[in-house]
């Protein structure tokens, strides 16, 4: 390349970096990430990650994207923790306990709102919470997974009609398709589930809907969240912006065109579920990756988690919407 021409691909980049930042290719170049591996589950707020990997919008970033499926939320927090993983999707419960104790993880945007729901077995005639105080002090079996927002969903219904887990029978679960499994096979009386499993249990294993986590923290609930390596998110500001871009068009994407939204995530397999449950579902736990002026959800749950003693104390600095300020409104 001669000096003209050198100069002339520097006044491009200069261009670019100030219109609106660097342009995708021009990223790595940058900051130089490599592959970003992305932990997750399965659940449907992980939609905009999902999303966003099928249509290509990573790679319209200029990013390049790995996604790892995590068996559970505690492997996941742990994968990103160490360094591992670069983001995950994830519950927020999670990075509160490992930033309790140290870790170098930031909550950084949504992923999903709403869609967890505590289901009954048709068989035990329950209804609803109220209905559920007559069997207390019964072999009632309840099935959860510790630490998570199922977890936090069930004890703050139980909490808000007058109940508590010695009330009960708990079964805890590390795996949430073996708990799904358990209340299929009528082992467990009620489960706590996220969608798109919390549909399936209700249409076709004939579960009845009790409470939502919109009804344990009010409206727009988070659930999952992204979370980032610290490190990562230090080292790689205008990285984790583009990321953010990604799942904010996927996001946006979703909620305009939810019949088409389906079929993409259906066509990816991202879900061990029918085309017809997807459908139900994906409506019932809509993307929420602007956390911005509804990341108060998050606090009954925290609260929660201290009263439960997974928390001595709330910890400093969990949240850091910095990058999700800039994309958002900037």
């Amino acid at each position: 390349m001669n000096r003209r021409d050198f100069l002339k691909t520097g006044a491009v980049a200069a261009s670019a970096a100030t219109m609106g930042g660097l342009a995708p290719g021009i990223v790595h170049a940058q900051e130089n990430p490599g592959t970003i591996t992305v932990g997750h589950l399965v659940g449907i707020c992980m939609s905009p990650l999902f999303y966003a990997d099928a249509m290509g919008l990573f790679k319209d970033e200029g990013l390049n994207v790995q996604l790892k499926w995590m068996p559970n939320p505690g492997d996941a927090i742990t994968a990103l923790a160490s360094g591992a993983v670069q983001l995950i999707h994830n519950p927020f419960t999670n990075a509160y306990v490992a930033a309790s104790k140290g870790a170098p993880v930031k909550i950084i945007a949504g992923s999903g709102a709403g869609g967890l729901v505590v289901i009954a077995q048709k068989a035990t005639g329950l209804k609803t919470m109220a209905d559920l105080k007559k069997r207390v002090g019964t072999d009632f079996t309840v099935g959860s997974q510790r630490v998570n927002t199922l977890e936090l969903t069930f004890y703050r219904n139980l909490v808000n009609h007058g109940m508590k887990y010695d009330d009960f029978k708990m079964v805890w679960f590390t795996d949430h398709f073996a708990m799904a499994a358990a209340f299929q096979q009528g082992k467990i009386d009620l489960v706590t589930h996220v969608e798109p499993y919390s549909t399936m249990l209700v249409d076709k294993s004939a579960g009845l809907s009790l409470a939502t986590n919109i009804d344990a923290w009010g409206k727009n609930a988070p659930d999952c969240v992204l979370t980032a390596n610290a490190d990562f998110y230090k080292k790689y500001p205008e990285t984790t912006r583009r990321y953010l871009k990604a799942v904010l068009k996927a996001d946006h994407a979703i909620k305009a065109d939810t019949a088409k939204a389906v079929d993409v995530l259906d066509r990816g397999k991202y879900y061990k579920v029918d085309g017809p449950t997807l459908k139900a579902a994906l409506p019932r736990q809509m993307p929420q990756v602007d956390l911005l002026d509804a990341a108060k959800g998050m606090e009954v749950a925290i609260a929660d988690m201290v009263t439960l003693k997974y928390l001595t104390k709330v910890p400093d600095n969990v949240v850091d919407f910095t990058a999700l300020k800039d994309v958002v409104r900037g």
